[in-house]
């Protein structure tokens, strides 16, 4: 292994219902959706995006059906879950912002 090998990012594992799902760190491929996560328009795309992408990583035989259809009562834990692993801080005001996005989705289902 090279230096950089103690650069790469911990994984955590979270328990979500009955179920572990190890939640790996995003890598520099996801570079585009971390930098459209912080602009206003493109924010709520992106995070679907990411989530999608961490979910995958994490069920790697999920299909995107399944992956589509993740129940959005879990979806503030793994996101808290993403930023924690990536070292990533959210604002009170964008925390907000997505809980109404997932209750938005919630109520439209």
């Amino acid at each position: 292994m090279s230096k950089l090998s103690k650069y790469l990012g911990k994984s955590k594992v979270i328990k979500l219902g009955e179920d572990e799902l190890e939640i790996k760190p995003l890598t520099v491929n996801e570079l585009p959706l971390i930098i459209q996560i912080s602009e206003e328009k493109t924010r709520p795309e992106a995070m679907k995006k990411l989530v999608q992408i961490t979910l995958k990583k994490a069920v790697p035989d999920a299909t995107q059906e399944e992956i589509n259809g993740f129940g959005i009562e879990y979806f503030n834990e793994l996101v808290e879950a993403i930023l924690e692993v990536n070292n990533m801080k959210v604002s009170d005001k964008k925390q907000a912002f997505l809980s109404e996005q997932a209750e938005k989705e919630k109520d439209s289902k």
